[in-house]
């Protein structure tokens, strides 16, 4: 088949009859109900709802035309505060470059074990971190950010800044010393950089689609709508078969061999 990661907002964004009367995302009708929605006026109605997405297809974006006394004053307090907290307790932010790879690859492997997901290896992340570099005609500039204390490190993340936006792509934390809130000092720098760079809107990158706490994500949807912003779904991975009995046995085999969080 040919899969389609489509950033589009969903179809079913804008329909009330996804949402309860708190107006909270209720989500996406039955993959069949989408189907028939999708393909309309399509020559072959043959576009399936892929079973998993490659990238996260819900997300939150800061609208960063707004200056920044506007964006700390939306956030939720507890967020400003943990923001300025840091700030107190010395948190400083410096940008990594290839060399000081070990540094993020420590605190990586640290949030991997705390949270159960997938750890890729350091080359992954050199590549990452190497893309305008190795290919002179990526519109993307990739900046390591980390936090750290009296030169000890305590959080880290990719920022990639591309055209008009700044995308938070990975992050990582220390196990210890969370009581530093290093985390929110770096995304509200991340910003900063962001903003400074040109960049309108900063993408969060993936959270839940509601506030579901039996949801993978959940601690994620916490943590970055304490930021302010507004919450967008996209439409998320789409297939269009072309030998239709090898994609029923990919697709019976893929949910065994795709996860973000390991059993």
């Amino acid at each position: 088949m040919i899969r389609y990661d489509l950033s589009w907002e969903s179809h079913w964004a804008k329909d009330d009859d996804c949402y309860d009367i708190n107006g909270n995302w209720l989500g996406v009708p039955d993959k069949k109900i989408q189907e028939i929605r999708f393909n309309f006026n399509t020559n072959n109605w043959n576009l399936r709802k892929a079973n998993t997405d490659i990238l996260p297809s819900n997300t939150i974006f800061m609208d960063l035309r707004k200056d920044e006394d506007s964006l700390l004053g939306a956030m939720k307090a507890k967020t400003r505060y943990n923001v300025h907290l840091a700030k107190r307790k010395g948190v400083n932010i410096r940008s990594l470059g290839m060399d000081s790879l070990a540094i993020w690859y420590d605190l990586y492997k640290q949030t991997a074990v705390r949270n159960n997901f997938f750890l890729h290896d350091i080359s992954y992340f050199r590549i990452v971190l190497s893309a305008r570099a190795n290919d002179t005609l990526s519109p993307a500039d990739v900046h390591l950010l980390v936090a750290e204390v009296e030169g000890k490190p305590l959080a880290a993340m990719f920022l990639v800044v591309s055209a008009n936006r700044g995308t938070y792509l990975y992050g990582a934390s220390a196990t210890e010393n969370r009581n530093y809130m290093a985390t929110y000092a770096l995304q509200w720098r991340a910003m900063q950089i962001a903003k400074e760079k040109g960049c309108t809107e900063y993408d969060f990158f993936g959270v839940a689609p509601q506030a579901d706490e039996s949801h993978p994500m959940y601690g994620l949807y916490r943590f970055k709508t304490g930021f302010g912003g507004e919450i967008f779904h996209r439409m998320g991975c789409w297939d269009y078969p072309l030998d239709n009995e090898k994609y029923k046995y990919y697709t019976s085999m893929e949910f065994k061999n795709q996860s973000y969080h390991l059993s």
